[in-house]
């Protein structure tokens, strides 16, 4: 199966523990693991039933690499309440489980081709914007659940909080999620994924336990209106009555422009042909954001007007002559074979009209916050740099200094995710939510 990643024993013996906490299974009640693997799951709950001496429910387990399912065979053994199927969850039918626990596999829409993204899109109310297919996995689960039944599923942490969860969390919604348990980011050795366990009751109501990965935990209620849970997740303090939020005097807080091919579009200003000036913009990563402040050495050459509309070719001449050179490599960038997208695209149309404007940067990924100014308006920030863009450039002076004041830094080290090293991602669904004390959106 595509994006298989292997759960570590311990993780399968915690995921079987919440599959059957506070209700065993009988004989006659029916598990799925529906990307099964090896098998490490089933074994599991074999080993869970002999330690609690009870017979063990009807298990099936399914995976669309028949070769894993051979594998599973070999080591669980001739069992005759075992079925294992070579075949795929997504698209066949299963009829109805009591429990079901896995690993869905961690499978990009880039790496789908153009039929799977149809049949996908048509098929689930999950498929949307660019879903990974272990959002499917959960509709589909909940789908097969019988009523009362649970799921217990691992994986990333980002369907709580992306514009693609959005569906996906209106779906839990309308279930009962009993628990979100956030484990250690290097739990699956050599990837971090940032992995979380995801307990669903169908059809059940109430709070959701949420285990924080300091071990802390609360209890709450989850949004049901398909917004984003993480400012409920993290427990932040929500703006006092009046106050704002930085999303409420921004016109925008985005990641910088991804090309795809840095090495091509990027290069140092001086060396910028003079046939190209036309296309320049200076431009910064992360690493140029540094205590001497922005060093803007580079020029992004972007194919794109001042409104980010993808220029025609009859107005690139210059352009495409000297980007004739590195054709293979752009054509073959994904943005262009799997999105249809011109040769010379990027991965998205860059917001220009907000993007050439006074705003804020810093990095994405930073040993603590810090903030600088692009008072002019002329600098576009690469995909290793986040941009805030202020109602009003009047605010920013003001905006920047409470930025990288004490309050704001201590907020954001407290709600920012972890990334390797003791680094934090400054990601715009934390930016977004950090209070701005005094401020008004004038």
């Amino acid at each position: 199966m595509r994006g298989q990643v292997s759960t570590p024993p311990a993780i399968g013996d915690l995921m079987v523990e919440k599959l059957f906490r506070d209700r065993w299974p009988t004989p006659d009640d029916r598990v799925l693991d529906p990307g099964c693997g090896t098998g490490a799951f089933i074994e599991g709950m074999l080993r869970w039933c002999r330690e609690k001496d009870i017979d063990s429910p009807y298990i099936v387990g399914l995976d669309s690499d028949v070769r894993l399912i051979e594998q599973a065979r070999r080591m669980i053994g001739e069992h005759g309440k075992i079925t294992l199927i070579g075949s795929d969850f997504l698209l066949g039918d299963f009829g109805s489980f009591d429990f079901m626990i896995g690993n869905p596999p961690y499978v990009r829409l880039e790496r789908l081709s153009e039929a799977e993204r149809a049949l996908y899109r048509k098929k689930f109310r999950t498929a949307f914007n660019r879903f990974d297919l272990y959002i499917l996995f959960f509709e589909k689960a909940l789908g097969s659940l019988a009523p009362g039944g649970r799921l217990v599923f691992i994986t990333p942490e980002k369907y709580e909080y992306t514009v693609t969860g959005k569906p996906l969390r209106q779906l839990m919604a309308e279930h009962h999620v009993e628990e979100i348990h956030h484990i250690d980011e290097g739990a699956f050795q050599g990837l971090i994924t940032y992995p979380t366990i995801t307990t669903i009751n169908r059809g059940g109501e109430g709070a959701t336990r949420i285990i924080r990965r300091d071990g802390s935990s609360i209890t709450a209620e989850l949004p049901g209106d398909g917004s984003a849970w993480l400012s409920t997740i993290k427990g932040w303090r929500q703006p006092a009555k009046g106050e704002l939020a930085l999303k409420d005097v921004c016109v925008r807080i985005s990641c910088g422009v991804a090309t795809g091919a840095d090495g091509i579009f990027v290069m140092p200003k001086d060396k910028v042909p003079k046939a190209l000036q036309a296309y320049a913009h200076p431009t910064v990563s992360g690493k140029q954001l540094t205590s001497r402040g922005l060093q803007v050495s580079d020029a992004m050459l972007l194919p794109y007007d001042t409104s980010g509309a993808l220029l025609p070719e009859k107005k690139l001449r210059a352009f495409k002559r000297h980007f004739s050179t590195y054709s293979d490599e752009l054509v073959s960038r994904h943005c262009v074979i799997m999105g249809r997208r011109q040769w010379y695209a990027f991965h998205e149309n860059p917001p220009m009209a907000d993007i050439l404007r006074p705003k804020i940067l810093c990095k994405d990924i930073a040993k603590e916050p810090r903030f600088w100014a692009d008072d002019k308006g002329e600098i576009v920030p690469r995909h290793s740099v986040y941009y805030i863009v202020p109602l009003t450039h009047k605010v920013l002076p003001r905006l920047l200094e409470y930025l990288n004041g004490k309050e704001a830094r201590e907020w954001l080290l407290a709600h920012c995710q972890r990334a390797a090293n003791g680094f934090i991602r400054l990601q715009s669904s934390a930016l977004k939510e950090l209070p701005i004390p005094g401020f008004n959106n004038k």
